[in-house]
């Protein structure tokens, strides 16, 4: 009784501290890889600063991809990626970008008119240990079509 006690109170205690948000300190880039269809394999980088005391594990999720507040389709991590506590973490991340018929003519359209603003939302789910909560992740980049043109 007395293990289930103190088993308990180990769960109540983790599950009670509080989180922070790990912040995006730049260092980004973008890279298409393969275009097959409407998949479109993408690699991501960023330096990412984890400011909680504990290490935090991402994990597979996936997201609504918008370009200027039109539905493109969906975008999922291919697989975990782990952030160091207190620190910046330099991450290399494999999307894949499951599109929309007529995604990639919204997309053009888009990228002539001038800005573009890109936004990801969805519920990520992340994990420390052996616990995992799905947080809401909402996140809009804007960038400007002359960086798009080579």
């Amino acid at each position: 009784m007395r293990k289930l006690i103190q088993g308990f109170s180990f769960v109540l205690l983790v599950s009670s501290c509080a989180v922070t948000a790990p912040e995006i300190r730049g260092g980004e880039s973008f890279n298409i890889e393969q275009i097959e269809g409407n998949k479109v394999n993408l690699n991501v980088g960023a330096n990412i600063y984890n400011g909680n005391w504990f290490g935090i594990r991402v994990k597979p999720s996936n997201l609504d991809l918008f370009l200027n507040d039109d539905f493109l389709g969906t975008v999922r991590l291919d697989k975990k990626v782990k952030l160091k506590r207190k620190s910046e973490t330099a991450i290399d991340a494999n999307l894949t970008a499951t599109l929309e018929n007529g995604a990639m003519g919204k997309a053009m359209r888009s990228a002539l008119g001038g800005g573009l603003n890109v936004r990801l939302k969805g519920r990520v789910k992340a994990g420390v240990f052996i616990f995992s909560k799905k947080i809401d992740f909402d996140e809009t980049k804007k960038i400007d079509a002359s960086e798009l043109r080579p």
